[in-house]
């Protein structure tokens, strides 16, 4: 009888044994007897669901896999044919240049003792290609001399001559608007162009050939020139004929290629150096005294040094690869699909293009499908296990009305329950015994409503003393947050709250702008304080808002002197033309100011850029300052200007020559500088 009283399931003769064993040792369920009955009626319909959803899952991830291999093969195919293309068309207008010259040349239409115009035609021939195309044209004689055309990275075409007349060195000059010299620019190292890799390659073969890659005479940067010999009618050799490809093109068309979301693309040459790459890395290292080609190898973006050493364990050599080979690798537990594609043009350019499309680029769509066929079957498995609640709900209702009940009102004491859900009654039918302990539950559950009650209402008012003095100190801080952004820049405010140790930064170029007020202390003694305080904060206001208008930043004033500089805290790249700008403007509003006796006056301005050090020091009355020689020669410049004038640095002259109208000052003699070439700031170019 006792065992299979034990074994029976839960009726109204074991349900109060049942309750006090629960409230006494509720940590102690055993689980091999205490199975709730709903779960094994929904077990059956899970355990179905969950075996569906799984089969479908691997199957899709499988197929998903190959249509991947698939599609990376017909995007790799794309990008490497666009990038042929491309490589044919950029080294399609040297051909074309040099074949015109060095005919223009062998029939005497151009004369080479004639530098200045052989350096025109060249000009002229400029209008034929884009910088992307053709980067320079130059012509070196057997004798040493040297004439050409070059464009460099500030974006401006210059003349470059050596030979005798320059004493073999190397002499840069600006040009005009028909190609003429104009202005020595730098003179520059000596230089012997039949020493130029690209002279002797033509030396050797005899005939047009593309020389190997280089690095430019003059600028870090890397090239390859399609040198061409040019005979006499004698058949001795006149020189070599250079059009020069400058290679940093290639990089900016690889980075515009998007290959899936973050795939790369490199070339190399057969030796395995780098010519160009879709990354940000440059395809060459700047040590000090020279400028030396990266090895694909020694790359430090871990996806090309990889591919490269994967490359030569393969291959062994690179010059075996004449085909295109489609391979796959493993990166950092990652796949990358790679495809390797041989390009070559005329004699001596054989490089390899290698395109590397990651697998997790498509594998994303794919895994979100997959999840999308697990959520549809959890949906399935959901439903199932409600059909199989449903069915068991008229068994276990009345009993887990109770037990929930019962849970509920134990916890209240731990718990922020709300007091509607403790207000909540249990019901219960269909058995008396249940039915008496349901109301005396439910008497307590309403003694505890009311206690809550009190004690939610007790917590509201708490929470808006809290809430009141949350705002106050919130706008405490928004003043004290606008009142450092009145003394200090942003940037600098906000380091400044992070760091207690000085703050310093070097600039390397910035412009600084000095100006004075002329005649202000003779003012100062025929008018009032109070007037010419109000006089002199208008002024300086208006100054303010055009240094906010042209975004520059304010340093300080001294007296009825006005500092602003540009290019700092945060860089900025047009610093030169937005001081300009706000001088201009500076001297308009001088006129506009006028005494109340109808006296106007005159500022003086000074502008200098340069590299400065800027920062906060000291621990009390915190002050944005600058410091360094770009300091002294801006407000040299002020200083030994003249009234109602703005006078530039050389310097400065030099950075907005093409934008803005100036006036040559001349060589003036500067305190502490020595003598110096000044200009005056007259206007904007129309």
């Amino acid at each position: 009888m006792r065992e299979s009283e034990e074994n029976e399931p839960l009726n109204q003769k074991s349900l109060p044994a049942q309750t006090k064993s629960n409230s006494c040792a509720s940590g102690s369920l055993n689980l091999s007897q205490d199975i709730p009955l709903r779960l094994l009626l929904v077990i059956p319909f899970i355990l179905q669901i969950v075996g569906a959803v799984g089969l479908t899952g691997w199957l899709s991830l499988r197929n998903g896999q190959q249509a991947v291999r698939e599609v990376t093969l017909q995007l790799r195919d794309e990008a490497s044919a666009r990038i042929k293309q491309n490589l044919d068309d950029y080294l399609e207008a040297p051909r074309i240049i040099a074949e015109v010259n060095t005919n223009s040349l062998e029939l005497g239409q151009l004369d080479t003792e004639d530098p200045s115009r052989l350096t025109r035609t060249f000009w002229r021939q400029r209008d034929l290609f884009t910088p992307i195309e053709v980067s320079a044209i130059y012509f070196g004689t057997l004798e040493g001399e040297f004439t050409g055309l070059g464009f460099q990275n500030d974006q401006t075409w210059q003349v470059g001559r050596a030979g005798e007349e320059t004493q073999f060195h190397f002499y840069s000059y600006a040009t005009d608007r028909q190609g003429n010299p104009t202005q020595i620019l730098e003179k520059g190292n000596p230089y012997d162009p039949r020493v130029r890799p690209w002279y002797k390659k033509a030396v050797d073969a005899q005939e047009a050939t593309w020389s190997d890659v280089y690095t430019d005479f003059k600028e870090p940067r890397l090239k390859i020139t399609l040198a061409e010999p040019v005979f006499q009618e004698s058949g001795e050799l006149w020189g070599v004929l250079g059009v020069d490809f400058v290679l940093s093109h290639i990089r900016t068309f690889l980075q515009a290629i998007k290959i899936g979301e973050s795939g790369t693309t490199f070339i190399m040459d057969r030796s395995g150096f780098l010519v160009a790459s879709s990354t940000e890395e440059l395809p060459f290292v700047i040590k000090p005294e020279t400028v030396e080609r990266l090895p694909a190898i020694e790359s430090e973006n871990t996806v090309t040094q990889k591919t490269a050493l994967y490359l030569y364990d393969r291959f062994a050599d690179l010059e075996t690869i004449q085909t295109t080979e489609n391979l796959q690798l493993d990166i950092d537990r990652e796949r990358y699909f790679l495809q390797v594609v041989p390009f070559s043009q005329g004699q001596n350019l054989d490089w390899l293009i290698v395109v590397m499309v990651p697998e997790s680029d498509f594998m994303g769509q794919i895994h979100k499908n997959t999840q999308r066929t697990i959520a549809l079957c959890m949906v399935a498995l959901f439903v199932a296990t409600c059909f199989g609640w449903v069915s068991a709900k008229w068994i276990t209702d009345p009993i887990m009305q109770l037990s929930n009940g019962s849970r509920r009102l134990a916890s209240a004491a731990l718990t922020r329950w709300t007091h509607e859900s403790l207000a909540e009654n249990v019901e219960v039918t269909g058995v008396a015994e249940l039915k008496v302990l349901a109301q005396s539950f439910n008497q307590m559950a309403n003694q505890l409503q009311a206690s809550f009650t009190a004690l939610e209402k007790s917590n509201e008012e708490l929470e808006l003393r809290v809430e009141e003095r949350t705002a106050d100190l919130r706008r405490e801080q928004e003043k004290s947050e606008t009142l450092l952004l009145n003394i200090l820049p942003e940037a600098i405010a906000k380091q400044l709250k992070q760091e207690t140790q000085a703050i310093a930064e070097h600039f390397e170029s910035v412009t600084i702008l000095f100006s004075d007020i002329v005649g202000f202390t003779s003012l100062s003694s025929r008018m009032a304080p109070i007037h010419l305080v109000t006089w002199l904060n208008e002024l300086f206001s208006t100054f303010d808002y055009l240094a906010e208008k042209h975004g520059l930043e304010k340093i300080k004033t001294i007296g009825d002197a006005y500092m602003v500089v540009g290019g700092l805290p945060v860089p900025q790249n047009n610093h030169q033309v937005a001081m300009a700008a706000m001088a201009l403007e500076m001297q308009e509003t001088m006129q506009k100011f006028c005494l109340e006796n109808g006296e106007c006056m005159q500022i003086r301005i000074g502008i200098h850029t340069g590299p400065v050090v800027a920062g906060v020091i000291g621990v009390r009355k915190f002050s944005y300052d600058l410091w360094g020689d770009t300091v002294n020669v801006a407000s040299r410049m002020e200083s030994s200007g003249m009234p109602g004038k703005i006078q530039v640095s050389d310097k400065f002259y030099q950075c907005l020559k093409d934008r803005f109208e100036f006036e040559e000052r001349g060589i003036i003699s500067v305190k502490g500088k020595g003598k110096m070439k000044t200009y005056w700031l007259q206007g904007i170019k129309e």
